[in-house]
């Protein structure tokens, strides 16, 4: 059996496999059938436009309370099994999905499929938190992102291709969850425990009875409202563009179907950024946080100066660069925080559920602010957004020897 350093020993290599492939499902609910929505209102043409909006914002807003559910009723323990629930949940939306023939039941199989999302999402960056340390968090963090983010280019590219064959056949991609549920047995503590080699100079084995945390904090509530603070604020910022591309391309003209190219290549950069997380830290220090910040911001003003197909795919690589960074120093930043390795899945659950208020709020921020400025313009999301990064940067400037804004050492 191979093995993979923890930071403190070793676990099985196919242990960290069936733990980061539980991450294949937790950007799938909403954005993978994005490419076939407007099939999906030529098919049902009596449909309305909130019906056929609710197939992707219904399962995020259902998610978000069940990532709390799952944060609270989530212990060492019954830790697998609420996992194999959610992903059974998930499972059976996605079967359920292939002969669903009305659009009343396509919306209720997305409540459904946010169920199942949201009971897995923070178990799967949470577990792997409970077994790896210092630097290897880090990374094995940094690879939860690149996967998490990497499938829904597949899965975008799947759909799109599935759908010239049969609408139904799109909907496979919702049963991705197979592949964890049969890794599951890799990733249940009585397997890792009985596998892992502790180094010689620890005593500590993860979930296997350490209670030792990374660091001590006297208020670590505050300190990770901080942290989700700066998660909402950075995401919502970085995924305007998702709401907003589509009609500034139409208004300079440009042909709307290449907004699918655009969004493959956020995500195309934000799994890269990812899976070089622990080379870019020990390039950036503790200025990594400020760097994502100026990466994004550029991107933001680019797809507001410039109106070509290649000014848009640059300033959307740029974006996804620099979300491919911050998030998982976002995880990392959470799992120090948590007081107990034990209570990772906990506090990602408050993380993770402000990742989807952040995906739910983002228009509504606009539209307050189009109202107040009576600016309407194509540009203004991407303007105002590089401006709120611009006056979070500047707050970050004071804040620079605070928890919250640095990384590395």
């Amino acid at each position: 059996m191979k093995y993979i350093s923890n930071g403190r020993g070793s676990l099985p290599l196919i242990s960290l496999i069936a733990l980061l492939s539980v991450s294949l499902t937790v950007n799938l609910p909403g954005l993978a059938v994005s490419p076939m929505l407007g099939k999906l209102a030529d098919l049902f043409p009596h449909a309305g436009q909130l019906e056929i909006q609710l197939l992707t914002l219904l399962p995020n807003l259902v998610i978000i309370p069940m990532i709390l559910i799952s944060g609270k009723i989530t212990s060492v323990r019954n830790q697998t099994a609420v996992l194999a629930t959610g992903l059974a949940i998930f499972l059976l939306a996605g079967v359920l999905y292939l002969f669903a023939d009305s659009m009343p039941l396509l919306v209720g199989l997305g409540a459904l499929l946010g169920v199942g999302c949201g009971l897995i999402v923070p178990i799967a960056a949470g577990q792997l938190s409970e077994w790896f340390y210092g630097e290897q968090n880090a990374r094995v963090l940094g690879f939860k992102s690149g996967t998490s983010n990497g499938i829904v280019i597949l899965a975008t590219i799947f759909v799109g291709w599935a759908a010239d064959i049969s609408w139904h056949t799109s909907f496979c991609v919702y049963l991705v969850p197979v592949i964890p549920l049969l890794l599951l047995p890799f990733m249940t503590n009585t397997f890792i425990r009985k596998h892992l080699h502790p180094a010689a100079d620890s005593t500590t084995a993860g979930a296997s009875g350490s209670t030792e945390p990374a660091k001590k904090f006297a208020r670590p509530g505050l300190i990770l409202a901080g942290v989700i603070g700066l998660y909402v604020a950075l995401t919502a910022t970085s995924m305007v563009f998702t709401y907003y591309l589509p009609f500034t391309m139409k208004h300079y003209g440009l042909s709307t179907s290449q907004v699918g190219l655009a969004t493959a290549m956020f995500y195309v950069t934000a799994m890269i950024g990812g899976f070089s997380l622990t080379p870019y830290l020990r390039l950036a220090g503790r200025t990594g946080l400020y760097v994502c910040f100026l990466i994004m911001t550029a991107g933001l003003l680019i797809l507001g100066m410039f109106h070509t197909i290649a000014a848009y795919v640059t300033g959307v690589l740029l974006i996804g660069l620099g979300y491919g960074f911050f998030q998982p120093i976002i995880y990392n930043k959470t799992t120090q925080i948590a007081p107990d390795k034990t209570l990772s899945t906990k506090y990602f659950s408050y993380t993770l559920a402000g990742n989807y208020v952040a995906l739910s709020v983002i228009p509504l921020i606009v539209e307050f602010f189009q109202r107040i400025f009576d600016n309407h313009t194509a540009d203004f999301p991407y303007y105002l957004n590089a401006a709120i990064l611009g006056i979070i940067f500047v707050v970050g400037l004071f804040k620079r020897r605070s928890f919250v804004w640095t990384t590395g050492k």
